[in-house]
This record gives C-alpha cells, sequence and structure tokens, in this order.
C-alpha cells in the first residue's frame, strides 16, 4: 500500500466542525476499507485552516474517490512518503 495525503481545506469552520469531521473519518474506517484505504490519522493546523489526512490505498485516485463518496472534503490528494523514528 503507498501512502496518501488528503489536504482539506476548512476556511470558516468552526472546532466543533473540525472535531465532527476527524471522527467521520475514524466512523468511515469500515467503508475506507471496502474502497482498499485506510485513514492512518489526521492532523489539523487551525492557524491556516487545514487538515492534513494521511491514507493508505492503491492510488490517488481511489483515496479522493472515497473521500467523495463519503462527503469528507477533499482537496488535492498527493502521494507522499511515511518516515517514522526507529523504535528502540
Amino acid at each position: 500500500m503507498d501512502v496518501f495525503v488528503v489536504e482539506r481545506f476548512l476556511v470558516g469552520w468552526s472546532a466543533g466542525e473540525i472535531d465532527e469531521m476527524i471522527e467521520r473519518c475514524a466512523q468511515s474506517e469500515p467503508a475506507f476499507a471496502r474502497c482498499g484505504v485506510h485513514h492512518v490519522e489526521s492532523i489539523v493546523i487551525p492557524g491556516d485552516e487545514t487538515c492534513l489526512s494521511v491514507f493508505t490505498g492503491p492510488d490517488a485516485g481511489t483515496v479522493l474517490a472515497a473521500n467523495v463518496d463519503l462527503d469528507l472534503p477533499a482537496g488535492r490528494v498527493l502521494a507522499a512518503v511515511a518516515h517514522r523514528e526507529p523504535q528502540t
């Protein structure tokens, strides 16, 4: 599975609306899984009114389609590389 970042522009959204959208991502995991997509995590950047949601999936088009089908806001979908600190 490849890693993708969905860029979500949340201009004018309240903190509560953002929390609800993030919760919907988590609750939508079964639907994402049916599309071959997995929501890993979301990072909100309040000062930029942006959310970056990390997904794994077969390709950017499938990740975008899964988000659109679930009525989740989605701007660009970018291929990404995940780097994790080694665990000791």
